[in-house]
């Protein structure tokens, strides 16, 4: 369950193309999962691990951090599957899950390094001179959330808003800015381009 993580180290982080989104698990396979079998839970991890751990990444800009995430998300999911009753889609809530695991993990992270180094700026993750992530780093975490479940992973505002615990128009509002955002991220980007160009 752990270790199979080859899948998705070599693909960097980005826009899922269209038709691929996220799918829901055989209802057979989820059946047999919240009845404890193992064997149809491992089937749901290697559905999902990918996209699991993705989202991590996303969050948490750190491929380390990422990979606990995704076990700690995995192991909860497991631990609670018997009470998921399908009232959001399988993938909402463990997406919500894998948020969780990351607000901790990241909480957990910081404070650590605020401890060993009190006097000193703590980096928010690694700094990726990937186009998309220098956009996203100029998306508040509250509007890169949204974008990352809609815009990346395919999830429809009513699962983004199961997600995240908000309404639609809330993720409405905040795809709005995020977009506004980055699209002014984006053309700062290309300004700075031109300006170094004729240096």
């Amino acid at each position: 369950m752990a270790n199979d993580t080859d899948g998705h180290r070599d693909r960097e982080p980005g826009r899922r193309d269209r038709g691929t989104d996220v799918n829901d698990p055989d209802p057979r396979t989820l059946r047999r999962a919240r009845e404890g079998d193992l064997d149809a839970f491992e089937d749901l991890v290697r559905q999902y691990q990918a996209d699991v751990w993705r989202f991590a990444f996303q969050l948490t800009r750190d491929r380390a951090l990422a990979e606990d995430v995704t076990q700690d998300a995995f192991l909860r999911a497991f631990r609670f599957l018997k009470g998921f009753r399908g009232d959001s889609r399988f993938s909402s809530w463990l997406f919500r899950i894998a948020r969780n695991c990351a607000i901790d993990t990241m909480r957990s992270r910081r404070e650590q390094l605020e401890a060993e180094q009190p006097d000193r700026a703590i980096p928010s993750g690694v700094e990726y001179r990937v186009e998309l992530q220098a956009a996203l780093d100029a998306v508040g975490e509250d509007h890169r959330e949204p974008f990352l479940l809609i815009e990346v992973f395919g999830l429809s505002y009513q699962e983004t808003a199961d997600v995240l615990g908000v309404r639609v128009g809330t993720v409405k509002s905040r795809m709005h800015r995020a977009r506004k955002a980055m699209i002014g991220a984006l053309a700062s980007d290309d300004e700075g381009e031109e300006d170094t160009g004729g240096a």
